[in-house]
């Protein structure tokens, strides 16, 4: 189905997401100079005049990758398809992710739910007696670290801890990084569009077409040649060959929400992302192992569930 194009594509790309070094970019896209008028919004340079995009969503994505954990919610809708909806929860230190997918029906069971924490991941079922998750991963060998969320490996407890930084290595969940990315990379009309408000935040909108032809050509600091290449084979195949992307920063600097949207075979597709809960602990924990199949007896029990049926 076209529309859970994204929806799937953020669980089945996220190892690479996770691999992939932060967007920075070391281009000559500067702010424009003088004080910043009262109002204090991101968008806001000398009075009158607007802070250029470009340096306003470079510094969101830079902010972004500092933050330890955030929650992004995606939508996504192509032609007359239903809707289809993503939640997921993440935090970077110590290592933790949740994602909830809804299915066509935006009913719980047509959905997905997975859980990964501190680099074993479970998936939620039904098919095993008595289980309610089931692990590809060998939990016999002990988790792969043991520091507590207060503390990172190598520190000593009350250890004076220094202010987060940004780390090339974090990473930036949902579509985020690579819309941004490519706007910077490719897009020829950029620009702010108003303020708005955006799930009661105030915020500066930014919107800017992309070519993908444009985008195949580029190759440079803003966005790494695996997010480039990763773009285009996920919305070429949904047949879109031009987007429009459009970003709300928050006043803090935040991105709190992005859109991208274009015409394929199948229909218009929007694809939207709302993002919240920034630096708010998840507090995702792993399922209790007395409710974890290991992959033999799912595969055992779900093997079996198809021989009744």
């Amino acid at each position: 189905m076209k529309t859970i194009r994204k929806s799937t594509m953020a669980v089945a790309s996220a190892a690479l997401v996770m691999a992939l070094t932060a967007c920075g970019g070391n281009d000559d896209t500067k702010a424009s100079d003088g004080k910043s008028s009262a109002s204090g919004r991101s968008g806001d340079a000398v009075v009158g005049k607007r802070t250029d995009a470009p340096a306003v969503l470079k510094a969101a994505l830079a902010k972004m990758a500092q933050q330890n954990s955030y929650r992004t919610v995606e939508t996504a809708r192509t032609g007359t398809e239903p809707e289809s909806r993503v939640e997921m929860r993440f935090r970077n230190e110590p290592e933790a992710t949740e994602v909830k997918t809804l299915g066509q029906k935006n009913t719980p069971s047509g959905g997905t739910h997975m859980i990964s924490v501190d680099g074993v991941s479970y998936m939620a079922t039904s098919d095993v007696p008595g289980k309610s998750w089931f692990t590809m991963d060998d939990l016999d060998s002990g988790p792969k670290s043991s520091a507590s969320p207060q503390e990172k490996p190598g520190e000593k407890s009350g250890e004076k801890k220094e202010p987060p930084k940004e780390n090339p290595g974090r990473r930036v969940q949902g579509s985020m990084k690579k819309w941004v990315s490519a706007l910077l990379a490719a897009s020829k009309d950029l620009r702010h569009v108003g303020a708005e408000t955006v799930g009661g935040r105030a915020t500066d909108h930014y919107r800017g077409t992309l070519v993908l032809a444009d985008l195949e050509h580029y190759e440079g600091p803003v966005m790494p040649k695996e997010y480039r290449d990763l773009y285009l084979l996920q919305t070429r195949k949904s047949g879109m060959e031009k987007a429009e992307i459009d970003v709300w920063v928050d006043k803090d600097g935040f991105i709190a929400k992005e859109e991208e949207k274009g015409r394929t075979p199948q229909g218009d597709e929007r694809i939207t992302e709302e993002f919240s809960d920034y630096g708010a602990d998840p507090r995702i924990q792993a399922p209790d192992r007395k409710d974890v199949a290991t992959w033999s007896e799912y595969v055992a029990s779900a093997g079996k569930n198809r021989t009744r049926g």
